[in-house]
């Protein structure tokens, strides 16, 4: 069956309340009572408040939506414990300019260095690493002269670390077929119901030690 793709701006990602309106108005927006497949993580409690409607949303069942490319909630938690302190890139925020590099470039442009310095300093200065995703050894290859850029950057001011990941698409062929079976999607995904409402409990896995979303 065809199935309509609605974008968000990438950018949303680093204000939760407008990310929250944001898909709130794109969930009221569609006429017919529908499964909305909701392609984000909890992400700094952003999805929070925000209504199902007439609609089932269906959502992967992770604090941070970089589980989303490495491709199991598992694994982010996996590298999280063994390094808590990683700024993540991806093809899409680098390509939209979304990374510590740039945002020192913007502080300059509508700050001055002297503040500039003070605020990158303030963001980023908890960063031990820099870890790129990518879903192929081709998408890294293409992305490195970007990724090397800011890992550049980020070096000199704090010493990070940077490294490689290829992640998978696991995750997200799940989450497209995980309409087709609600009755039975599991712990990976959370279902709300129409008529409800997205809290930060539904994200919660029994036994479970939760993170805070430390980074990308």
């Amino acid at each position: 069956a065809d199935m309509k793709v609605t974008y968000q701006d990438i950018l949303l990602h680093n204000t939760p309340k407008k990310l929250a309106a944001a898909l709130q108005a794109s969930i009221d927006a569609e006429p017919q009572p529908s499964t909305i497949i909701v392609g984000y993580g909890l992400c700094g409690n952003g999805l929070v408040g925000v209504k199902s409607g007439a609609h089932t949303l269906v959502i992967p069942r992770t604090h941070d939506c970089v589980a989303i490319f490495l491709g199991s909630h598992q694994r982010y938690v996996q590298r999280f414990f063994a390094n808590p302190n990683t700024y993540y890139l991806t093809r899409g925020w680098l390509e939209a300019k979304d990374e510590p590099l740039q945002d020192y470039l913007d502080y300059v442009r509508d700050f001055g260095e002297e503040s500039a310095d003070y605020l990158v300093e303030m963001k980023y200065h908890h960063y031990r690493r820099l870890c790129m995703v990518g879903f192929s050894q081709q998408e890294l290859d293409e992305c490195r002269p970007m990724a090397r850029r800011v890992a550049d950057f980020c070096a000199k001011r704090w010493n990070m670390h940077y490294e490689e990941v290829i992640g998978t698409t696991s995750l997200l062929e799940a989450l497209l077929v995980a309409p087709q079976r609600l009755e039975d999607a599991g712990p990976e995904f959370v279902v709300v119901p129409p008529g409800g409402e997205i809290e930060a409990a539904m994200f919660m896995r029994e036994g479970e030690a939760v993170p805070a979303p430390a980074a990308r």
